[in-house]
């Protein structure tokens, strides 16, 4: 029978024990520069007359641009078709809500 005022066996906790080298990279792991380098972004800076100024380019609805066909062009952004994925690039400089400052 359950008893509340009887105390009950502590639990014994396993001892981890951790080989700090399983942390260590590699020694070719350190010479190798980063594989992946993210593109630029893409910045539509003006819409007129159904064409768009991307990345110092102008295009038309049809033509390819970063390997995406645009299928339209609107006011406020431009979308991009590649296949299955449609992809909407905003009119202006995108703004970054975070900011990274050093401690003083």
């Amino acid at each position: 029978m359950y008893d509340p005022f009887r105390k009950t066996a502590k639990h014994k906790v396993p001892k981890i024990i951790v080989d700090p080298a399983m942390f260590l990279p590699l020694k070719n792991q350190l010479r190798t520069p980063p594989s992946f380098v993210a593109p630029p972004p893409s910045v539509v800076s003006a819409i007129m007359n159904n064409k768009a100024f991307i990345n110092g380019r102008w295009y038309r609805i049809g033509e390819r641009f970063d390997g995406s066909e645009i299928v339209t062009i609107q006011n406020q952004f431009v979308a991009l078709k590649n296949g299955n994925l449609l992809k909407m690039i905003p009119l202006g400089i995108p703004k970054h809500l975070l900011t990274i400052k050093e401690a003083q």
